[in-house]
This record gives C-alpha cells, structure tokens and sequence, in this order.
C-alpha cells in the first residue's frame, strides 16, 4: 500500500509537519543530552521530499533542520506503521540518509547529521539491536568495515497512557494517544473517553478547527470507528466539534462513493446501472464521470 493512501502515515505526515508539535515531540521525548543541544527556535522544516519510491512505504519524508550546539543538523523523523519491528531498521534508515546527503551534496552544502526518530505502533515488541548484529558472528577485524550508527526509538507500546496524558501540548497528546490504540477492540478504545473528550475541546476553544478534522478522519479510515460507535463522545464535545466531526464523514461518504463508482465504470458499468444500484440520478453519475475526465488531463 502506498504511504499516501495509508491513512496512520498519513496521519502521522500531517500531523508531524506542524512545527508546533514536532518542538513539543523534541521537547517531550528525545533524550535530554540531544534535546537541551536544539535551538527549537531555529527548527525549520524542510519542503523536499527524500525518500525514494522503494522507502515510501516505511519512512515519512519529514525533515526539520535545526541549529545544534552551534552547528546546522537535521532532525528527521520517522514514521514506522507496520504491527511487526523491520528486521534490518538500519538498512531503511541508511537509504534514507544518503538521500539527505546526495542532496546536500548536489546544492553543494556542507553534509549535515541526521538524527532519524523510529516512532513505533505496533503491538509486538521492538527489539533495537545494532547494526553489528546483522552480520552474525564476524571478526572484530571486520568491523570498521561496517556502518555503526543510532537511531532515536520512540515505541508507543512501552510508554504509559498518563505519560502521553501528561504532554504538554494537545495535539501531541490526542495525536499519540490515537495511535498508540489505534487498534483496540471498540470497548478498550471508549475508555479514552475523558481522555479524547478533554483534548477536543481544548482543541476547540484554541480554535484548532484543522487539526480536529484531520483528528476525525483518522478515527475514521484508520481505526475504523464511526459517529455511531463513538456516541459517548459526542454527547459531551462542543457543537462546532460535532459540526466538524459530520462534515468528515459526509467526505469520507461521498469519496467512498466516488471511487467505487469509478470502479464500476473502469469495469464497463453502464451510468444507469450504476445510478439504479446506488439510488442516484444519472445526472450525477455523469457529473462523477465529468470529474474523472477532468482529473486525467
């Protein structure tokens, strides 16, 4: 599957390219001799993507460049979806950082450190092992001859839920909490209930109208949870909230419908069957296949 139409990476990009909450993430969980070193002041985001078709899968393409202890670094981080560890991390995240450098070395800057962050959902255990360990038993004459180099591990699985309760900033919270259960049954999940309704209304009362919508959607398409299963929830959020969380699932609705109208029609399904089996005018069946032609060209 794509990262683009994987809806946790795509949650992840969204919400880690805010630069609000990828300085609250530095600020809540690199190690404090790597974190008091970062001028978060500088933080900058970098608009270039890196990440080469192979990776697209496993690595979100965010990149942060910061000053560091008086030096240019980039701080990257790294979006790990999957519910089993990678076998060889290292070999994913060494890909990725020859592209940082063949780029900086194509617009001939300096080559910077890049420190990759693994932020980690699954539900097994991730055991970090280095990259030694990948070689076997091989002689200690052999290992200059192989790259040695760390990474950052942020594991949703081995951090308590009022560790996450305790961050600083709401979105950074609600955003970890979400993905930390994102696959808990339907009762487990209704437990956050103080939790998610706390978060949403300080989201609103900051005016964070964004970041709810981009929160709903991902309730939706990547937990897979809908305005009926979360009916505890809405009794005790704002009207704007509700009002948003509606709107999201009359897009999501409408997109679902759309491409599966598209389908039948790349399978030679003629407007009016398709307007008979799913209860709509031709006229619109045609308008749908007015903005497919639109969107090829």
């Amino acid at each position: 599957m794509s990262h683009l139409n994987n809806p946790h990476d795509k949650f992840f990009k969204e919400t880690f390219s805010r630069l609000d909450i990828a300085q609250s993430f530095i600020e809540e969980t690199f190690p404090s001799e790597i974190r008091d070193k970062i001028n978060l002041l500088t933080l900058t985001k970098i608009n270039a993507s890196f990440t080469d078709a192979d990776l697209s899968e496993h690595l979100a393409d965010i990149v942060y460049q910061t000053e560091y202890a008086g030096q240019q670094a980039l701080v990257s981080l790294l979006f790990e979806h999957k519910s089993y560890p990678e076998k060889y991390p290292h070999l994913q995240l060494l890909r990725y950082m020859n592209n940082v450098w063949h780029e900086e070395q194509k617009q001939n800057k300096p080559l910077s450190v890049v420190i990759s962050t693994v932020i980690y959902h699954g539900e097994s255990t991730w055991k970090k092992l280095s990259m030694l360990t990948y070689f076997g038993n091989t002689h200690e004459s052999l290992h200059p001859f192989i790259p040695q180099f760390d990474y950052l591990l942020f594991s949703l699985n081995g951090i308590e839920d009022y560790q996450i309760e305790n961050f600083k900033s709401d979105m950074l919270g609600l955003a970890t909490m979400l993905m930390k259960h994102s696959r808990d049954k339907m009762n487990s999940f209704l437990n956050l209930t103080p939790f998610l309704v706390n978060k949403l209304n300080a989201l609103d009362s900051a005016r964070q109208d964004d970041f709810i919508k981009t929160t709903f959607r991902y309730i939706e398409e990547g937990i897979n949870l809908t305005q009926n299963k979360l009916s505890p929830i809405f009794t005790q959020v704002s009207q704007n909230v509700n009002n948003i969380a509606m709107t999201i699932a009359d897009e999501i609705r409408e997109e679902t419908t759309f491409n599966h109208i598209k389908g039948l029609l790349q399978n030679g399904i003629t407007p009016e069957i398709i307007a008979k089996s799913f209860g709509i005018s031709v006229q619109k069946v045609e308008e749908i296949i007015k903005k497919l032609k639109t969107s090829s060209n």
